[in-house]
C-alpha cells in the first residue's frame, strides 16, 4: 500500500519496524502505540520487549501510560511539570513512592490517599480517617519517627483495603458505594466517615451497593506522606 492509504495505527507500526530493522545501538520511542487499539497495543508491547531484548539497544520510552512504562521498562523515570520526581526499577517505584504524585500516578487503580488523625490504642498507633470516630489499630512500630501532631495522609493501595463479611478482629464497619466488576476481580468503593477507600476484591464479593461490609488495611503496605509537601514520610513496617 502507499503511505497515503495506510491507517494512523498501521503508519505507527511501519515507522516501529523501520527504526528497528537499522539495528541502531540507541533509539527514541514517542508514545510508539498509542494510536492503537486495545488488543494491538497488548501485542505490540510484548513484541517491542522481545525485539529490544534481542538487540540489546538502550532504549528511551516516552509514554503516558503506566502499564506501558511498568511492563517495559528496566528504569522509570517519573516526571511533573518538568521536574524529576523519582527514578528506579518498576517495582521500586510502585512499592516505595517518593511523593503523592508518584504514589498515584503508578498503579491501577490509583493509591488511595486520605487524611488521617493518629492517636494511641493498646500500646500501638491509631489510624482514624477524617470524619470517622473510630479507627485501625497499627502496630507499635508502624509508625517510628513520624510526628502524631503533623498534618499526614495515608496512602493505601486497593489491594491493601481487605474486606470482610462478618465483624472480624479490627475491623470497621463500612457501606458499599461503588463496585466496578472486571471480571479477573473487582474494584470496591466503601466509604468510612468522610473518606471513600477502593478495594480490589475476587469477582462478586460484594453482591452490591450500600451492602454492610468490614474493613481493614494492612500495616505492611500503609505508606505516609506529608500533607503539604507530598513528600513521603516513610513506608510503614
Amino acid at each position: 500500500k502507499k503511505p497515503s492509504a495506510l491507517s494512523g495505527g498501521d503508519m505507527q507500526r511501519v515507522a516501529i519496524g523501520r527504526a528497528l530493522v537499522r539495528q541502531p545501538k540507541a533509539m527514541l520511542m514517542d508514545e510508539p502505540i498509542g494510536a492503537l487499539d486495545a488488543k494491538l497495543r497488548e501485542q505490540m508491547r510484548a513484541e517491542i520487549k522481545r525485539l529490544h531484548i534481542k538487540q540489546g539497544s538502550t532504549t528511551v520510552y516516552v509514554t503516558h501510560d503506566q502499564v506501558e512504562a511498568m511492563s517495559l521498562a528496566d528504569r522509570i523515570v517519573i516526571m511533573h511539570d518538568g521536574k524529576l520526581q523519582q527514578v528506579g526499577p518498576p517495582e521500586e517505584v510502585y512499592l516505595h513512592p517518593a511523593n503523592l504524585f508518584v504514589a498515584q500516578f503508578v498503579g491501577s487503580p490509583v493509591m488511595n490517599i486520605a487524611d488521617i488523625d493518629i492517636g494511641s490504642a493498646g500500646g500501638g498507633a491509631e489510624i482514624r480517617l477524617a470524619g470517622s470516630d473510630k479507627g485501625f489499630a497499627f502496630g507499635e512500630g508502624a509508625l517510628s519517627g513520624i510526628s502524631r501532631d503533623a498534618p499526614v495522609a495515608l496512602g493505601i493501595r486497593p489491594e491493601a483495603v481487605l474486606l470482610s463479611q462478618s465483624n472480624a478482629k479490627g475491623h470497621l464497619p463500612a457501606v458499599t458505594t461503588n463496585i466496578e466488576p472486571l471480571g479477573s476481580h473487582d474494584i470496591v468503593d466503601v466509604k468510612i466517615g468522610d473518606q471513600t477507600l477502593r478495594a480490589r476484591t475476587e469477582s462478586g464479593f460484594v453482591g452490591g451497593e450500600g451492602q454492610e461490609v468490614w474493613v481493614n488495611l494492612d500495616p505492611e503496605q500503609a505508606h505516609f506522606f506529608d500533607r503539604e509537601s507530598g513528600l513521603s514520610l516513610r513506608k510503614a513496617g
